[in-house]
């Protein structure tokens, strides 16, 4: 995909999120492309490996989402998770850094419910 193509998808990305009401913590939304902006996004995990999971969020939007060791895991009661309780079908809010081109770094990803394992 091309850099021109990357930065128009990202600018209508961000144009249909603000639309439905997904937040985007930036202080100037208008910021340079090249920028990472504060995200914010709740979605169904529909895949998943060892670093990434896709999200689809209620607007059938979806998002690539990178995380490691340094990524908080919690559950909805506020304890610890880690990775292992990440599953398909289970629906998170993941707060992070929306690159440009499209992809969330997670600090934080919060499990709200979803089926058991």
């Amino acid at each position: 995909m091309s850099a021109y193509r990357s930065v128009l998808l990202l600018g209508l990305l961000v144009e249909i999120l603000l639309s439905v009401g997904v937040t985007a913590s930036s202080p100037d939304l208008r910021a340079s492309s090249a920028q990472e902006m504060n995200f914010t996004v709740e979605g169904k995990i529909t895949q998943l490996t060892s670093s990434t999971l896709t999200l689809s969020s209620g607007e059938n939007i979806i998002f690539r989402v990178r995380f490691d060791d340094k990524t908080e895991i919690k559950h909805k009661d506020g304890s610890a998770g880690t990775a292992r309780d990440l599953h398909v079908g289970l629906t998170v809010s993941v707060d992070g850094d929306l690159a440009e081109s499209g992809e969330i770094t997670a600090h934080r990803i919060t499990i709200r419910e979803g089926p058991s394992k």
